[in-house]
């Protein structure tokens, strides 16, 4: 490893919306294990990589002498930004441990789709309220999703043995089982006992979106600019008040073409995971049959 560089001996890259912010903060409650607060660094991913080297090692200054260092930033499989990450690690950590986490594709979308909403203020993106025209909109709602594919270029560039798949429903199910095998992974003691294990972070009921009349109100001439001065933070706290920011508080609605597109490219995708991985065919059941 070159001189001045994190010894940073694992990372939780994906699935996005699939756990990873829980994940990481269990495992971190091991004391022989170390990720920073800022889960996402996205260091590997940005077009400012070099740029952003000392704040990387800056993310990990209150690590204890002998922890094990680690990060858990999506980005680094996400289709767009996938193939120079895997470049950036394999060239400074080609013994990299890996770990990823799916769940069920269609909950995954529509976590997908309030999350697009949600932090729309953020990204100055205004999303669709249809599905089907916010997976047309942002593509990457589908391919993030396709677990197959997206796995396959860590398999290809640090093998199989470097890479630990866990599934969200077993997460829930027996978190200390799955805890046990992420430590052994990771290479530190595996009899340690995660004590709160309840942990939800990041969870859907959280996530707001905006309703129509305060879509139109942000993009008025005069009052939107003065939105638009306010953090994303700050919008919520005003506007949800108000009831121009609201929860997610019925079920995402699957248009027709919503569910052709899941059905054609996700599905047959989904399968080829879960047989490689040991699953039945069924083991996310298609609400669509």
């Amino acid at each position: 490893m070159p001189e001045n560089m994190v010894d940073l001996k694992f990372l939780v890259p994906g699935f996005s919306k699939c756990g990873t912010t829980t994940l990481c903060s269990l495992i971190n409650q091991h004391p022989d294990i170390f990720i920073p607060a800022e889960k996402e660094p996205w260091y590997f991913s940005s077009p400012r990589y070099a740029e952003k080297h000392q704040e990387y090692i800056d993310y990990f200054r209150e690590s204890k002498p002998g922890q094990i260092l680690g990060e858990g930033s999506t980005a680094y499989s996400g289709y767009k930004t996938e193939k120079p990450s895997i470049a950036r690690i394999s060239e400074h950590y080609p013994d990299c441990r890996f770990i990823f986490i799916a769940r069920d594709p269609i909950k995954r979308i529509e976590s997908s789709y309030r999350e697009l909403h949600h932090s729309g203020a953020i990204y100055n993106l205004e999303a669709e309220y249809r599905l089907c025209d916010t997976m047309k909109q942002i593509p990457q709602m589908i391919a993030d999703t396709l677990y197959m594919d997206r796995i396959m270029r860590y398999r290809e560039a640090f093998g199989d043995e470097s890479i630990l798949v866990l599934f969200l429903e077993e997460l829930e199910a027996d978190p200390h089982y799955q805890l046990k095998r992420c430590f052994r992974h990771i290479g530190v003691d595996d009899s340690f006992e995660i004590a709160n294990t309840d942990t939800r972070l990041n969870a859907g009921e959280t996530k707001l979106y905006d309703t129509r009349i305060f879509r139109y109100l942000r993009n008025h001439k005069k009052i939107g600019p003065r939105i638009a001065k306010m953090n994303a933070r700050e919008q919520d706290r005003v506007f949800k008040k108000y009831g121009l920011r609201r929860a997610f508080k019925k079920p995402v609605v699957w248009d027709t073409e919503a569910i052709k597109e899941v059905t054609s490219k996700v599905l047959p995708n989904t399968r080829e995971f879960l047989a490689f991985y040991g699953k039945p065919g069924d083991y996310w059941p298609n609400p669509f049959d």
